[in-house]
């Protein structure tokens, strides 16, 4: 599934139309959301323009800046759209699943944000490489993120000690130390093999996170 999937790029008719004004800027703003993300993945934040958000939204000038101060805002805006979709696909795949089964919480986490960033490689780039240099708005909500994220895997560590298969408490910044640890592997897997390759890096974060929960499943063998 991805951000984009129903949104129409085109222009709308002239003249009445009959929609509602309301679902016109909805849509404007979506498009523009997808053309700033689509942008930014392609060019790199510090070169991509507003004219590179129009194109590609189609829209006109008036119309981004009826609805944005400028690029900053409008990436801004693109961000939190892009963590809201990202982590609204996450919790509808893990939603059915034991919660009392925190290894299997652990994968399937890791393993369908993965693949929603795979899914959404501008989603991936805005949120895992872009936001570094995007301006202090956009460094609060990226902080913002790792934080929600670190808070959910404390959460499913909570569950492991409640069903004493975890041995010790950890300090709560162990937590936002494996978020980071992530981060970092994602981000050198979008500069390396690129987004399509995320999902491989399931097996080595699994293990990384048991290894820090004091459950340790490195592989053995050659």
């Amino acid at each position: 599934m991805r951000l984009e999937s129903g949104i129409d790029r085109g222009r709308l008719p002239p003249g009445t139309h009959g929609i509602d004004p309301a679902d016109v800027v909805h849509s404007q703003r979506m498009r523009m959301y997808c053309g700033v993300l689509e942008a930014v993945a392609e060019r790199g934040y510090a070169a991509t323009t507003v004219a590179d958000v129009v194109t590609r939204a189609n829209v006109s000038r008036r119309t981004f800046y009826q609805q944005f101060t400028g690029r900053d805002d409008c990436f801004a805006g693109a961000f939190q759209a892009a963590v809201d979709y990202i982590l609204g696909h996450l919790d509808a795949s893990v939603e059915n699943l034991d919660r009392h089964d925190w290894r299997t919480l652990i994968r399937a986490t890791l393993d369908r944000y993965l693949t929603a960033l795979a899914d959404n490689s501008a989603c991936a780039r805005a949120l895992h490489t872009e936001s570094l240099v995007a301006g202090p708005v956009v460094a609060d909500q990226r902080r913002a993120l790792k934080t929600l994220l670190a808070q959910r895997m404390a959460a499913v560590f909570g569950i492991g000690r409640a069903t004493g298969d975890i041995p010790a408490d950890v300090p709560a910044v162990a937590f936002e130390a494996l978020i980071g640890a992530v981060d970092d592997r994602i981000r050198v897997c979008l500069d390396g093999p690129g987004p399509r390759a995320l999902p491989a890096l399931t097996p080595l974060l699994y293990q990384i996170t048991l290894a820090l929960f004091g459950v340790p499943e490195w592989p053995t063998g050659p």
